[in-house]
């Protein structure tokens, strides 16, 4: 009886339980694929950090010079997914002139030397596009291509500007109205070392449309592009007049170049260094990550990034080194960041810092923030209305001059209050405030180029100084003339000690 109706109810529930039973083999299917699918990201994006050995390259032709590759080479995701989503479109050839010609680029015609640079060949030179930028300061606006080239002193091919639109697949053809070298041929010039360049091109119709894309070709401007950039447009809203009779605060961000300090932990130096930016004013500091900090450093900065917001941290992939020459090749990486962080953050400063890690810009007398230092200039600077930068004097605060033992030894720019006594001259390692209004590219030391503007200033000391604590160059200056005592950063001791203390309760250290 029982066995009749256990028989009848499996009857009975039969096609329920075969669609169950086929539902959970799907589930176990599914799984399976999806696990192989992760796997292959994550095997991809291990490849992408350089964690597998097995890179991924396009090779190029008629190389005039043979640059190793150090990193597996992918298009930037943002690229890659503008590129193949406009070709599914099929775009015709042809520009908005009635040109047939310049067809819309191909993904698969590009060479990456690694995910930050396009590599393109032209004639004997190596350009190796890095940036692009939309910039509306001057009266006609422009596109900025920011690019590495074998060449300090020219001369540059013919080159164009392909400028592509999110709305179609017709590019503006426009030529390279002007090219800027930020390196001068007296510091180093060496054949095959690649130098920082800037390239314009105006656009066209500014007041309608912001190009998307910007490809860089030679000798024809319907030449099929083998490369494109993403143009940044950093362009934010304007920000509300101040109400009468008050005055506009002027924010402050840093450019830091890129950070190398693979054997070296640098986590207090680091939260001293950025509480007192802080204090002094700044709202943003950029620096770049090229893999080549401890993990303590690391998990340090990503509190300032991730969490205080207080620093930008964008990674970077060097271009690949060859044997010779690092010294000059680390100067010149140095000089792009700075002008990819001028460029990516110019509408949102009134004024940028281009500093290191070990130094600080620091307001004297009864000045105690940038806002006020600059405030004063500012009223100071009668002579000009559009003042490029101000530029202040570099002087060395030692490690080779005890620390004050009354002051506390791990903060080490509190404790070193000795510097040598005479500041260097206008022209030797100088730092700047630059107005981004003007600056069109700069140095790590200086602006190189600026427009409708007077030049930089140099600030007198009773304003300001360029603390630098490092070793000094010169030894003798170690003891003559005899150093000083230098303590206006003990101003800020009380403050500096409170907040730094915090960030290192928050790190969890004792």
């Amino acid at each position: 009886m029982g066995s009749r109706m256990v028989y009848k109810l499996l009857r009975a529930w039969r096609t329920p339980l075969i669609c169950v039973a086929g539902t959970l083999a799907l589930l176990l299917v599914i799984q399976q694929v999806s696990r192989k699918s992760l796997a292959g990201i994550t095997s991809q994006e291990k490849q992408w950090k350089g964690e597998t050995a097995v890179p991924k390259v396009h090779v190029a032709v008629d190389s005039p010079v043979d640059y190793p590759v150090d990193y597996p080479v992918d298009a930037p995701t943002d690229l890659e997914a503008i590129l193949r989503e406009n070709g599914k479109h099929h775009w015709a050839q042809g520009s908005r002139r009635g040109h047939q010609c310049a067809p819309f680029p191909r993904y698969e015609d590009f060479v990456f030397k690694n995910p930050d640079f396009q590599w393109v060949v032209e004639g004997n030179l190596s350009y190796f596009l890095f940036g692009a930028y939309y910039d509306c300061r001057p009266a006609a606006p422009e596109v900025m291509v920011l690019a590495m080239v074998t060449t300090v002193k020219g001369p540059h091919p013919e080159a164009y500007c392909q400028l592509w639109y999110a709305d179609g697949g017709q590019p503006d053809l426009v030529p390279v109205s002007d090219t800027k070298v930020g390196w001068y041929d007296a510091w180093g010039n060496v054949a095959g070392v690649a130098y920082p360049t800037m390239l314009s091109c105006v656009v066209p119709e500014p007041d309608i449309r912001v190009p998307q894309l910007v490809s860089l070709v030679f000798g024809s401007p319907c030449a099929p592009a083998r490369n494109a950039l993403v143009v940044v447009n950093a362009e934010v809203s304007q920000r509300p007049r101040p109400p009468p009779n008050t005055q506009q605060r002027l924010r402050t961000g840093v450019c830091v170049k890129f950070l190398d300090f693979p054997d070296r932990d640098m986590s207090a130096r680091m939260v001293e260094w950025l509480e007192l930016l802080r204090l002094l004013g700044v709202e943003r500091v950029v620096a770049y990550d090229i893999g080549q900090l401890t993990a303590n450093t690391s998990h340090t900065l990503a509190h300032y990034s991730q969490v205080d917001g207080l620093l930008q941290l964008r990674q970077h992939r060097l271009l690949a080194e060859l044997p010779d020459h690092r010294a000059l090749r680390a100067c010149l990486t140095e000089v792009l960041m700075y002008n990819d962080c001028l460029y990516r953050n110019m509408y949102e400063f009134d004024y940028l810092g281009v500093f290191d890690v070990d130094e600080v810009i620091m307001p004297l007398g009864e000045l105690q923030s940038y806002q006020q230092l600059l405030q004063e200039l500012q009223r100071f600077d009668v002579n000009c209305t559009a003042r490029t930068s101000f530029c202040f004097r570099n002087v060395y605060f030692p490690e080779e001059l005890a620390a004050d033992p009354a002051l506390p030894q791990h903060f080490y720019m509190l404790s070193h209050v000795t510097r040598v006594a005479e500041h260097l001259d206008a022209r030797s390692a100088i730092k700047c405030l630059h107005s981004p209004l003007y600056v069109t590219l700069t140095h790590n030391h200086f602006p190189l180029h600026w427009r409708e503007s007077c030049g930089p200033m140099d600030v007198p000391l009773h304003f300001g100084q360029m603390q630098h604590y490092r070793h000094v160059d010169d030894l003798t200056t170690l003891t003559r003339p005899t150093p000083v005592r230098d303590d206006n950063i003990l101003r800020f001791r009380e403050k500096l000690l409170r907040n730094s203390l915090d960030i290192h309760r928050r790190l969890g250290w004792t």
